[in-house]
């Protein structure tokens, strides 16, 4: 039986240990979604801090003019000089903490319906464990981008397909593409191993039923510029 700090290392080295330990014992994914939650509002408050106002008033520029709008320079400015005040730091830790909070919880419910669905021996339970747990990778994802955002003192930091040089952005593809990075992959691939282990599923119906939903649900968030990169 592993201790919690040894199962929250072995999500990134040793899964299938880790989900064959959670099927035999207890399992405590409140620990693991507190990490994540704070995470997500720390590292949006960091990275606010960490990158000058100037930087996010260029990338601001850039997103409007990407997508059509326009702003009153002076108004650009001033909103740049906010971006650190500690109003918007707060909305900022909140905001991280919230959208982390609502991503866990709805890829619980969707995947505690789609292998309950599918035959799968599934409940709340199960399914938070997994998907808590395997949040962890995402957690560290937004440590590495936070990371490199800071040290480059730019706020493009892309660790998906968004990068290839083909597409436009701002576009459906680029979009699409951007939801499809290495941590997101890798959270992937943890969670069809967590799901086959705790809903009793094969190892391929478990990566079927997590992948196939997440892909609907990314092409089609792409549509209204709403991205869900777990």
């Amino acid at each position: 039986m592993l201790n919690e700090g040894r199962r929250l290392v072995s999500v990134y080295i040793a899964p299938v240990h880790l989900f064959d330990d959670l099927n035999e014992g207890r399992s405590r994914w409140w620990i693991p979604l507190v990490i994540c939650l704070l995470v997500g509002g720390v590292a949006a408050v960091l990275l606010r801090l960490g990158v000058p106002s100037g930087v996010w008033m260029d990338t601001i520029r850039q997103n409007l003019a990407t997508s059509g709008a326009e702003m009153n320079e002076a108004y650009l400015e001033m909103a740049a000089n906010r971006i650190s005040s500690p109003q918007a730091l707060f909305f900022a830790g909140l905001g991280g903490v919230i959208s982390s909070a609502l991503g866990i919880f709805v890829l619980t419910l969707l995947y505690w319906a789609v292998f309950a669905i599918f035959g799968g021996k599934i409940n709340f339970n199960k399914s938070i464990t997994v998907v808590a747990y395997s949040g962890l990778i995402v957690a560290l994802g937004h440590l590495v981008r936070l990371i490199l955002s800071v040290s480059l003192q730019r706020l493009d930091i892309y660790t998906s397909l968004a990068i290839l040089p083909f597409l436009e952005p701002g576009s459906y593809l680029f979009r699409f593409a951007s939801q499809i990075e290495v941590f997101t992959v890798w959270r992937l691939v943890v969670m069809g191993l967590g799901f086959s282990t705790l809903a009793s599923v094969s190892r391929t119906k478990g990566y079927v039923l997590v992948i196939l939903p997440w892909l609907v649900l990314i092409a089609l968030l792409s549509f209204v510029k709403i991205g869900f990169g777990m």
